[in-house]
């Protein structure tokens, strides 16, 4: 006689397994388009006929370069590679997954599209933003970071003004709202119905691989900070606050990169 076990096993609800199955695997493929098709490193090989003519001190590496062959682009060719990485991020990572989440019952704002108990958790976030602001600070001479960041190079740039560099930091900021919504809204808070709290670390897979291009401590970093992130969205059932702690810790980044390390901040207003 077989006996049956002191600790029975209840069966998954089939219906909330398909639907995990489903997020998981239109995360899989959104994650692989967007990582051959929009990386801002990728945009000269995609289309160098753009890259040549509208931008080519990113063409020739050097807007001096770009001089000696005679080369003028215009001002706003450099934010070309930008635009398509935050814009196509926007489409892949936020429209696309809203729709399917939709298919499957969720609404805006059950995936993080509203401000939720986001007060109640105001002084995390600042509390958070301290140790890495220091972080910037220190790691803002080592030349890992210096190769990695800024992102927009002073020395590409033909006209370096602060016109281009705030619509930099436009599409930068709107590429944060795509990062956080997919992961903290559309995969985190989809995949809670069915993993429960363990949807954070099954989250905090995929998003730290997206770093993957980043210096290794960053690398690191970002399981940690994907971890207290998801918890606190799902405390706040809101991604608002990882949108502005992740926007203030970039611009951080850019502007210790840009008056720490050997770059310098535009001296111009327009281009």
């Amino acid at each position: 006689m077989i006996e049956s076990s002191p600790h029975p096993r209840s069966s998954p609800d089939p219906a909330a397994a398909r639907a995990a199955s489903t997020i998981l695997l239109l995360a899989a493929v959104v994650l692989v388009l967007a990582e051959y098709g929009l990386i801002p490193l990728r945009f000269p090989a995609l289309f160098p006929d753009l890259v040549e003519r509208y931008a080519p001190g990113v063409w020739y590496g050097t807007a001096e370069l770009a001089r000696q062959h005679g080369a003028a682009g215009v001002w706003w060719g450099p934010l070309l590679p930008f635009a398509w990485w935050s814009l196509g991020l926007a489409v892949l990572w936020i429209a696309v997954p809203m729709l399917w989440a939709a298919r499957l019952g969720f609404s805006p704002g059950d995936l993080g599209w509203r401000l939720g108990r986001l007060r109640s958790k105001a002084a995390l976030y600042v509390l958070l933003y301290l140790p890495v602001g220091l972080a910037v600070v220190w790691a803002a001479r080592r030349p890992s970071f210096l190769a990695t960041y800024p992102m927009l190079r002073p020395e590409q740039i033909l006209d370096w003004s602060w016109t281009l560099l705030g619509l930099y930091w436009l599409l930068y900021a709107v590429q944060f709202v795509a990062v956080e919504f997919f992961f903290r809204g559309y995969l985190l808070f989809g995949l809670e119905r069915h993993f429960g709290r363990a949807a954070i670390a099954v989250m905090v897979v995929p998003y730290t691989m997206i770093h993957f291009h980043k210096p290794l401590p960053e690398v690191f970093g970002a399981i940690v900070a994907g971890l207290v992130l998801g918890w606190l969205a799902l405390e706040t059932r809101s991604l608002w606050g990882g949108v502005l702690l992740h926007v203030s810790v970039a611009l951080s980044m850019d502007l210790a990169a840009l008056t720490l390390g050997p770059f310098s901040l535009p001296r111009q207003l327009l281009p």
